[in-house]
């Protein structure tokens, strides 16, 4: 398969554009990116002429064949200007190509150059070493295209660390047949052994075992990458005000993941009142109300209880702008 990725040749060569138009785009990027303008007598002007000519034209214009536009290619270049140093027969051609024969269609390779320009800037034996890493351990195809979709910088890791990584994985049970397994593998490619212990530190302040914080993490692996202020925030919601046990996070840690203002602290408000009021039970897990859309909440949590309750309207609106009536 690999042979077959670094060999095949699709660049559309026919579909440059125009000189003019990227001409232009050339000196809005140099404008911007040094600040200056260039007589156009002067012999700098007349090297910096040639060099687009010559050089950076037809790698901008490879750019723009495959869909990217013009808004999208000057912040591309102002934000990693080495990428017109690479070699557009030697690196940018070929790594394109490895992307379309994934299977990538081009408006998600576009996506996967803004995400992350320097994708094409990496080595492509690089890249296809880690993916074949991943396959070798029965990765699917679609997980395969959810890394590069979405998490392009897993290609580019140490090639020995990303299979070190994987084989963590492995002993943590995760299934290679899941996303949950490609998430966990970035999570622990990109975590440095500090910030994963300081991490753990964290949950632990809470009372979470190390059992329970390895069950969250085979839960939902992404929950040892949010901030130590988000995951204390969180958790000191949960546990200390609304008295949940640890264990009801380690359950369902994607309950960190919400916007703390604007969907944990009013949906909690209004539980919290209606737990008081003995209208509800206490949750054992949270997603019944911040898992839900907002006007699924509204009808099952306020609408629900406006006979016998009908402040709890206020209580939910209260520091959030009530969208529905």
């Amino acid at each position: 398969m690999l042979s077959r990725l670094l060999c095949k040749r699709v660049f559309p060569l026919q579909s440059y554009l125009d000189y003019s138009s990227s001409c232009s785009i050339l000196s809005h990027i140099f404008q911007n990116a040094f600040c200056s303008k260039v007589s156009g007598d002067s012999p700098i002007a007349n090297k910096l002429e040639k060099a687009e000519q010559n050089v950076l034209l037809p790698k901008l214009d490879f750019l723009r064949s495959i869909g990217v536009s013009s808004d999208i290619l000057q912040k591309i270049i102002l934000s990693n200007p080495w990428l017109l140093q690479r070699s557009l027969e030697n690196q940018l051609i070929p790594c394109y190509n490895f992307l379309k024969n994934l299977p990538l269609a081009d408006k998600d390779i576009v996506g996967i150059i803004r995400r992350n320009s320097r994708i094409l800037g990496t080595n492509v034996e690089k890249i296809a070493t880690n993916l074949d890493a991943l396959q070798r351990m029965g990765v699917p195809q679609s997980s395969i295209l959810y890394v590069m979709a979405h998490h392009p910088t897993l290609m580019q890791l140490n090639c020995e660390k990303l299979k070190l990584s994987i084989d963590e994985v492995i002993s943590l049970g995760f299934n290679p047949l899941t996303t949950l397994f490609v998430q966990a593998v970035l999570v622990l490619c990109e975590s440095s052994k500090e910030t994963w212990e300081n991490k753990v530190k964290v949950y632990r302040s809470f009372g979470l075992s190390d059992a329970e914080i390895k069950f969250a993490f085979r839960a939902h692996p992404l929950c040892m990458k949010l901030s130590e202020d988000k995951i204390t925030r969180g958790m000191d919601l949960f546990l200390n005000e609304m008295r949940w046990s640890p264990g009801i996070v380690a359950r369902w840690p994607a309950a960190l993941f919400y916007n703390f203002e604007k969907r944990i602290v009013p949906r909690c408000r209004v539980i919290k009142v209606l737990m008081q009021k003995g209208l509800v039970k206490e949750h054992h897990t949270l997603m019944p109300f911040l898992g839900t859309t907002e006007e699924q909440f509204l009808e099952k949590f306020v609408c629900k209880y406006k006979d016998v309750f009908p402040e709890l309207k206020d209580v939910y609106a209260s520091g959030l702008i009530l969208k529905h009536n």
